[in-house]
């Protein structure tokens, strides 16, 4: 198998060195075409188990999908998705284009307009960061595996791709229903992260009784919504079954004292970096309670605070 996978951020890095140095899939990046020169060792460190280091000396680059892959794994933002991934993917041989991106409703069927059976939903069980001194850092997490969308008479690849992954270390099935139990868990738990966002992080958000308020009660909202849309992943119904300002606090505290990187990286991932997604999404996904007659008060005025909020 060679995998193509397009974006060398850190999810897109830690999915294809794995799957290059602990299954010995063949791998290329693709990335934008200034970054094809880019040389040097690809590091990744995993925070959840300590000796587990892997590094890839020379990172194969190009700036299109290569003719000889069998499979492309995408790992962009989700305003990304976008007229040149499209084109991307179309110049490349006539393979299955797996989305690690999530993908709304709407996402999901213009790409299936564009491109067709090709397309194959996924939600990611990696949660991966790049650090200032350029080694990606990640977590595997047990109760998180990587879904990719199974349906009848898609062919062997998508199959083949999650034993290889499985065989990378990164425990990955296929299940009936992903393209909706994606965006389910994504609108779901959207609100905490958008609402982390808005604050800055998580001390600004737990500063903010106000925009804790409308971030549990768009939680609450978005709960309802992804309901409407498909089967919600249990961590995801799990957190927002229990979640309330004590709850949120106390957890935080936790967290920082257990895992204080795990808190810097949602920091780093959710109150900064993510800003154009966040608000991308935010207006997808009150789009979507509209459709779906479901409340959206409290995603309105969350969105709105979002789209105040300075990148």
């Amino acid at each position: 198998m060679h995998a193509a996978v397009v974006g060398a951020g850190a999810l897109g890095c830690v999915y294809g060195a794995r799957l290059a140095k602990v299954a010995r899939v063949g791998l290329t990046f693709v990335v934008r075409p200034a970054r094809v020169a880019t040389s040097g060792r690809m590091v990744l460190e995993r925070v959840d188990e300590r000796d587990d280091v892997l590094a890839l000396d020379a990172p194969s680059y190009a700036a299109e999908v290569p003719a000889h892959a069998d499979v492309v794994i995408v790992c962009v933002r989700g305003e990304q998705l976008d007229d040149a991934l499209v084109a991307l993917l179309e110049r490349g041989p006539d393979v299955p284009a797996v989305m690690m991106t999530p993908m709304m409703p709407g996402d999901y069927a213009r790409m299936r307009d564009a491109m067709g059976e090709r397309v194959v939903a996924a939600m990611p069980g990696v949660v991966a960061y790049l650090r200032e001194d350029g080694v990606v850092r990640y977590w595997l997490p047990r109760m998180a595996a990587t879904l990719l969308d199974e349906r009848p008479g898609a062919g062997e690849i998508v199959p083949e791709l999650a034993r290889m992954l499985t065989r990378a270390g990164i425990h990955a099935k296929t299940e009936m229903g992903v393209h909706e139990s994606n965006p389910a868990t994504t609108v779901t738990f959207a609100p905490l992260t958008m609402a982390l966002d808005a604050g800055g992080g998580v001390d600004g958000l737990l500063a903010d009784r106000e925009l804790t308020r409308l971030a549990l009660r768009a939680a609450s909202e978005g709960a309802e919504l992804g309901r409407r849309i498909g089967a919600v992943a249990s961590w995801a119904g799990v957190v927002t079954k229990f979640l309330n300002r004590i709850t949120l606090r106390v957890g935080v505290g936790i967290a920082k004292l257990q895992s204080p990187e795990a808190v810097h990286y949602v920091d780093a991932h959710f109150g900064h970096k993510l800003h154009a997604q966040n608000v991308s999404m935010a207006a997808a996904i009150v789009a979507l309670a509209e459709e779906k007659g479901t409340p959206h008060a409290a995603l309105d005025a969350l969105r709105d605070r979002l789209v105040a909020h300075p990148a």
